[in-house]
């Protein structure tokens, strides 16, 4: 007996469904995950998945996950009081790119103190050519001092 195609729009519905159901059981762990640690590690942790009844946890750095497998059962509980009774475990992942800071490179000034740019003044006053012109020009990005 051949079964009947199901529709595509139907499909994809019930799929993206069970994506924004499973996104937000996620996000609702992560929240009472940091509800439940210690604050100095909120910016480090991050709720990955639930697998079954395992809640996955990625974590910077092994020092941590050492820490919080200390924590492990009492955590488990914390979750479950607050309404995750269906967790039966966690299991904890390293993740060193959630240590990662991504920090904005200096800008770099583009003024010179007021004795370079004397020096280079006085440099270019004794050249010829295109070279005192550039020192000229580079002497011009005297700041304020």
């Amino acid at each position: 007996m051949k079964s009947k195609p199901q529709d595509l729009a139907q499909l994809a519905g019930q799929r993206f469904a069970q994506l924004q159901q499973q996104t937000s059981q996620t996000s609702e762990l992560q929240q009472a995950v940091l509800n439940a640690t210690d604050p100095a590690i909120h910016s480090q942790i991050r709720v990955a998945n639930m697998r079954g009844g395992t809640l996955v946890i990625e974590i910077a750095s092994a020092t941590w996950v050492t820490r919080l497998q200390y924590q492990r059962l009492e955590l488990l509980s914390q979750l479950r009081r607050d309404g995750f009774p269906m967790l039966s475990s966690i299991e904890f992942k390293v993740n060193p790119k959630l240590a990662q800071i991504t920090r904005e490179k200096p800008k770099a000034t583009k003024q010179l103190s007021a004795n370079a740019s004397d020096h280079i003044n006085a440099l270019a006053e004794r050249l010829d050519g295109e070279l005192a012109a550039k020192l000229k020009k580079l002497a011009a990005h005297r700041g304020g001092q």
